[in-house]
């Protein structure tokens, strides 16, 4: 599976240049990002295309870890829980293993 990621992420780099190469002169035209509303008026200098394309990527990039970090930890929490009950559980069955042992010969001979 580690080959397939390896594979597939080198696939999707040489695609990404592809890319690039073929749309160089569209990627580094200058654009300029307004954001109006009657109150705030903001607009940002020239910049050029290709870098509002790699910041919305590292920007995606950066979003997707911070989901999966949050899995990971809420993960943890759900094995450390469970095996909390299973130590909780198994403490329980130590305890009453003796008196179900005492109690069996007893429901034999009846």
């Amino acid at each position: 599976m580690r080959y397939l990621k390896v594979i597939f992420a080198s696939l999707l780099v040489i695609l990404a240049i592809i890319f690039i190469l073929e749309n160089r002169l569209i990627l580094e035209q200058a654009i300029q990002l307004k954001f109006d509303l009657y109150i705030f008026k903001a607009e940002t200098p020239n910049i050029p295309l290709w870098v509002l394309i790699l910041f919305t990527f590292f920007l995606g990039v950066f979003t997707a870890s911070l989901y999966g970090i949050y899995e990971i930890i809420h993960q943890r929490q759900t094995i450390r829980h469970l095996r909390h009950n299973l130590e909780i559980l198994g403490q329980e069955l130590k305890r009453t293993a003796p008196a179900v042992a005492e109690e069996s010969p007893a429901a034999a001979n009846e």
